[in-house]
């Protein structure tokens, strides 16, 4: 925020950099040019030391004065008292929208690597090592003058496709312009965990079914149709070789099938989930109960190696009609999507086959 020298000298020298800024609109189309969102831009043009309380933004928000947090947080028409300051509502947005990512932890728990993108398409590289035989796998050394095993890397034959996952707020400006900041940012928390929610219901899809690339995850049977012992999950897990399940997934009806086999049912094992609701671990594995996994099915996955999320910039909010005040029909997004990254490292148990 742009201080004059005579006021610039009150300040404290932490803010000095940050008041060297000019705040204007057209800031989210130069940081949108590099990649960025608002908060990025800011800290490529005010670096924060690595010890710093406030981030770039944070300290945009200091110099205009706006509470954010806490019981003394502004009200949202504290951001329009001046042209300046409105320009840090669109990123107030987007930050509680991401902090609503953060709030949604299953998604985090089976991604082994978020990359950035620019196009809305993405050829994935991937490793399908299912074709290859367990010999075939070893990277065992060679003897003098042979060959080394070989292992093929792979530019996925499709694209992967890429959405937009969003909401669109339905408030009106004069709705919210009385309401305290926090508050606020409480029912945009919530659009961020949805957002996640509907991304984590793709990602579970292309783990099972594969990303378009004729790589679904190789499916185990149970002994018995329709049932499901320890046998039957002894034999899944140790068919991960050499990957190691440490997720699991499962509809919450297939959850009561087995949290209920022996012994799992015992205190020594779930004796956590029993008395205290913990969460529970299997074979080492977290176990994730979500109805985007379809009945009768347990996914399990070696998180380090089964999937990647892609991604753009990261959320967009229409900035312009932010500022303007325009906030009813607006809409918060993330444009993403999902590819598997080895074959192999994501598995399904069905129980309904034998």
């Amino acid at each position: 925020m742009l201080f004059p020298e005579e006021k610039l000298n009150t300040l404290p020298e932490e803010l000095h950099r940050a008041a060297a800024i000019p705040l204007h609109e057209g800031l989210y189309a130069e940081a949108a040019q590099r990649g960025l969102d608002l908060t990025g831009y800011l800290e490529t043009l005010d670096p924060s030391p690595g010890d710093a309380p406030l981030d770039a933004f944070e300290r945009q928000l200091a110099l205009t004065g706006i509470r954010v947090n806490g019981d003394s947080a502004d009200i949202v028409d504290r951001f329009f008292a001046s042209q300046e300051s409105a320009v840090l509502f669109p990123e107030f947005v987007s930050r509680a929208v991401r902090a609503g990512f953060e709030d949604f932890t299953p998604l985090r728990a089976i991604l082994a690597a978020r990359v950035k993108i620019d196009d809305n398409t993405y050829k994935s590289l991937y490793m399908d090592d299912s074709v290859y035989q367990e010999g075939e796998k070893s990277l065992a050394l060679a003897s003098e003058g042979a060959s080394l095993p070989a292992i093929e890397l792979k530019t996925a034959e499709h694209t992967v496709l890429i959405k937009k996952y969003g909401r669109y707020l339905q408030a009106t400006y004069e709705a919210i312009r009385r309401k305290r900041a926090n508050v606020v940012a409480i029912f945009l928390r919530g659009i961020g965990v949805q957002i996640q929610r509907d991304k984590f219901k793709d990602a579970v899809q292309v783990l099972i079914n594969g990303d378009g690339n004729n790589n679904p995850a190789p499916a185990a049977d149970v002994e018995t149709s329709g049932t499901l012992t320890y046998g039957d999950l002894v034999s899944f897990v140790l068919s991960f070789a050499p990957y190691r399940m440490d997720v699991m997934l499962c509809h919450p009806a297939t959850a009561t099938k087995l949290l209920t086999v022996e012994p799992i049912a015992e205190p020594a094992i779930s004796g956590g989930f029993q008395t205290q609701g913990e969460r529970v671990r299997l074979f080492g594995a977290e176990l994730i109960v979500d109805p985007s996994v379809p009945d009768n099915l347990i996914l399990g996955l070696d998180r380090r190696f089964a999937l990647q999320e892609v991604y753009e910039t990261g959320v967009l909010t229409e900035s312009e009609r932010l500022i303007r005040r325009q906030i009813e029909g607006t809409a918060i997004s993330e444009v993403a999507g999902f590819a598997k990254v080895i074959t192999s490292a994501s598995k399904v148990l069905d129980i309904g086959q034998a």
